[in-house]
C-alpha cells in the first residue's frame, strides 16, 4: 500500500510540476505577447534636411517609445519636398500592409491618388501640418494656416506702424500650407492702407533659394521696410542675404517656427518675430490619433492647435 501511495504521490507531484511548468510557460507566452508591437504606423515627412521636420521626427520617436502597442517607421523622400518620392513611399507602405499612415504631404493635390490607394486598401490616413486636398482623411492635426499668415502679416504691419514697403517669401506652389498662409498675409496687408506689398515669390521651402530671391530683391528695390517668410528655413536664408548686404538694421523680418537658430536671430537683433506652431505636438497627436482610431475610438477630424506670435522682446 505504501508503495502504491508512493507511486501515486510521485505521479501527482509530476503532474503538479507539469502544471506549474505549463502555467509558467503560459505566463511567459502572455508576457511575450504583451511585449509584441500590435500596430505598425508609417510616419512620412517632407524632408530629412529641414530642422522643422527633424523636430517632428523626434516626436515620432518619442511616441514609438511611449506606446508598447506601436512601431513607428519614419520615412521621408531623399529629395526634399519631392511629391513623387512621397507617393512611392505611400505605395510601399500599402504593399507592406502597415496599419496606418501619418503623412505631411509635399503637395496637397499631388498626394491625392496615393491617399485614395491607401483608402482602397483600408488603411487610415492622418495628415499633420499640411492638409490633403482630397482622399479620405481620418484627421488633420495642425494650425489653421490662413490664420498663421494673417496673424504674422498683421504683426509685421503693426511693427511698421501701418506704413512701409514689404516683401513676402512663399513656400511651394500647390502646397496648401503655403497657399493658405500666403492668402492670410495678403488679406492682412489689405487692412493697412499705408503698407505696400512690393513682391511675393515661392521659394520651394528652400533656404538657398530664399537667399537668392532676397539677393535679387535687394538689388531691385531701394526701399524695403519689412520681409515676411512663411517658415524659418527660408527666413534664415533671407536673413543671410540681408546681413551680407549690410541692410539688417533697416529691414524688419518676421518668420515662422521656433528653434535655437531663430532664438539666436532674436538675440542678435536680426529677427523681430516668429510664430510658434508646436510641430512636435502635431506629430505626437497625429500618431496617437491613428492608434486610437485603430483601437476603435472616435477621433476628431480637425484638430487645431493654437498659434503664438513670439517677438524678440520675449528673449531679451
Amino acid at each position: 500500500m505504501k508503495k502504491i501511495v508512493s507511486v501515486l504521490a510521485i505521479a501527482l507531484l509530476g503532474m503538479a510540476i507539469l502544471a506549474c511548468g505549463a502555467s509558467a510557460s503560459k505566463e511567459d507566452q502572455n508576457a511575450a505577447k504583451a511585449n509584441e508591437k500590435t500596430y505598425k504606423i508609417a510616419f512620412i515627412v517632407k524632408s530629412l534636411q529641414s530642422a522643422f521636420f527633424l523636430s517632428m521626427m523626434e516626436a515620432a520617436e518619442k511616441c514609438d517609445a511611449d506606446f508598447d502597442e506601436i512601431t513607428v517607421d519614419i520615412l521621408a523622400p531623399q529629395t526634399p519636398f519631392n511629391i513623387d518620392e512621397q507617393i512611392q513611399l505611400v505605395e510601399q507602405c500599402i504593399t507592406n500592409k502597415v496599419d496606418a499612415i501619418v503623412i505631411a504631404p509635399c503637395d496637397s493635390v499631388g498626394i491625392i491618388p496615393a491617399i485614395e490607394k491607401a483608402n482602397a486598401a483600408g488603411i487610415p490616413v492622418v495628415t499633420p501640418n499640411t492638409k490633403s486636398a482630397g482622399g479620405k482623411i481620418l484627421s488633420y492635426v495642425g494650425v489653421e494656416n490662413y490664420n498663421v499668415g494673417y496673424d504674422l502679416g498683421a504683426a509685421l504691419c503693426e511693427k511698421l506702424g501701418g506704413k512701409g514697403n514689404i516683401l513676402l517669401m512663399e513656400g511651394k506652389a500647390g502646397n496648401s500650407t503655403s497657399e493658405e498662409r500666403t492668402r492670410g498675409v495678403k488679406d492682412a496687408v489689405k487692412k493697412y492702407a499705408g503698407i505696400k506689398l512690393l513682391d511675393s515669390q515661392p521659394t520651394d521651402w528652400d533656404r538657398a533659394k530664399s537667399m537668392t530671391v532676397m539677393e535679387n530683391w535687394l538689388q531691385t528695390y531701394d526701399k524695403i521696410d519689412g520681409v515676411l517668410t512663411l517658415t524659418k528655413d527660408i527666413g534664415l536664408g533671407a536673413l543671410e542675404a540681408i546681413r551680407a548686404a549690410g541692410r539688417g538694421k533697416d529691414i524688419v523680418s518676421i518668420t515662422f517656427d521656433i528653434d535655437n537658430d531663430v532664438i539666436a536671430a532674436f538675440k542678435s537683433g536680426d529677427l523681430y518675430g516668429s510664430g510658434n506652431q508646436n510641430e512636435k505636438s502635431q506629430a505626437y497627436i497625429a500618431i496617437t490619433s491613428a492608434l486610437f482610431a485603430l483601437k476603435g475610438y472616435v477621433v476628431d477630424s480637425n484638430q487645431i492647435l493654437p498659434l503664438t506670435v513670439v517677438t524678440a522682446e520675449s528673449y531679451k
